[in-house]
């Protein structure tokens, strides 16, 4: 078991479909695909948490600058580990951290049982971390947000590009590992550009993208995934 921590900038662009498939287009051309989106991409699947008055999603729709999210991330209903992650933001700097847990703890910490994440404290700082947040705020699952990912990557300064399409959520199901759930779409013709890196973006792709006039936003998948409890808040 090893810990994950990343420090580095995060840009996002919400962006039409058409130019979605521009940016991809353009983006293959000059650097590769990670070895999961060769194939056409893959599906990323996130349950968050929030605490018992919801601090992270008034945080975020308060627009405070510090603020933080807590998920268990998959790739695929069979997954045997899963990640979870704690996502520290200040501005458009970000901390994430994160620890592999099993599937088992996964749905114990899903029933908000949060001692289970007491047996990886020896290995792992994050579990800690973790730990205290959830315990203390009384955090349980709110959503569900699943939507398709095309990635990029370039080595120096740990640069990712991705795209995500077709977000959907759910406030009902939250057993991530439920091969039925039934989404409600988001945003449907429209995607997601997240551009990731540290220290530096390379020259020659803040370029390359300049040509698409992107306009940043400050959207939250999580946020966008919660509309009925948002409706209920209006």
């Amino acid at each position: 078991m090893e810990d994950l921590s990343v420090n580095r900038s995060e840009n996002k662009y919400l962006i039409n479909e058409v130019t979605s498939m521009q940016i991809e287009k353009k983006l293959s051309t000059i650097i590769e695909k990670d070895e999961h989106s060769n194939d056409g991409g893959y599906i990323v699947r996130s349950l968050y948490f929030d605490s018992i008055n919801n601090i992270d999603f008034m945080t975020k729709l308060a627009g405070t600058e510090v603020r933080k999210k807590i998920r268990i991330r998959s790739y695929s209903t069979e997954d045997k580990f899963v990640k979870l992650e704690a996502k520290l933001k200040n501005g458009d700097l970000q901390n994430k951290v994160s620890v592999s847990i099993s599937r088992e703890d996964a749905k114990e910490l899903i029933n908000c049982n949060y001692s289970v994440l007491l047996k990886y404290f020896e290995k792992s700082e994050a579990s800690k971390l973790i730990y205290r947040i959830m315990a203390l705020g009384c955090y349980r699952p709110v959503a569900m947000i699943e939507y398709d990912r095309m990635a990029f990557t370039y080595p120096y300064f740990n640069t990712r590009l991705t795209l995500d399409k077709h977000i959907r959520s759910s406030e009902t199901n939250y057993n991530i590992f439920d091969k039925d759930i039934v989404f409600t779409p988001i945003f449907n013709e429209m995607a997601l550009l997240e551009i990731k890196y540290d220290e530096h973006l390379m020259k020659f792709i803040s370029k390359t993208l300049q040509q698409f006039n992107l306009n940043k936003t400050s959207f939250s998948k999580y946020c966008v995934g919660r509309p009925n409890f948002y409706n209920f808040l209006s």
